[in-house]
């Protein structure tokens, strides 16, 4: 069961995640920062969120359900350890403002 609030119904935590993920969402990146290189590390803002498959619903994942506040990625690094935590086997990361890939993960851990 997705957990929802009335006023802000269409974010979700990383437990939360999990679940809707098991149910079938999609898990789309979305590059809000154009990531750069520097040295052997490429980076940039990221953002995550829960998609359904025909892209009509979709919930940003927040740090807390309280707060509110965008979990955002600032590294490919933690951005992959992240999508292999949520059980992606490969990842696709967009590299420029505006990009967004999607991924079908089972939602478990890797």
């Amino acid at each position: 069961m997705i957990e929802a609030r009335d006023d802000q119904p269409n974010v979700v935590t990383e437990e939360v995640l999990r679940g809707v993920l098991a149910n079938g969402y999609l898990l789309e990146v979305v590059c809000s920062q154009t990531a750069e290189k520097r040295h052997n590390t490429w980076y940039g803002v990221w953002m995550a969120r829960a998609v359904t498959e025909d892209g009509r619903h979709a919930m940003r994942l927040v740090t807390s359900r309280s707060i509110l506040k965008t979990r955002e990625f600032k590294t490919i690094v933690g951005l992959v350890s992240f999508l292999a935590e949520m059980g992606c086997t490969t990842a696709s990361i967009p590299l420029k403002e505006g990009g967004c890939e999607r991924h079908a993960a089972p939602g478990q851990l890797a």
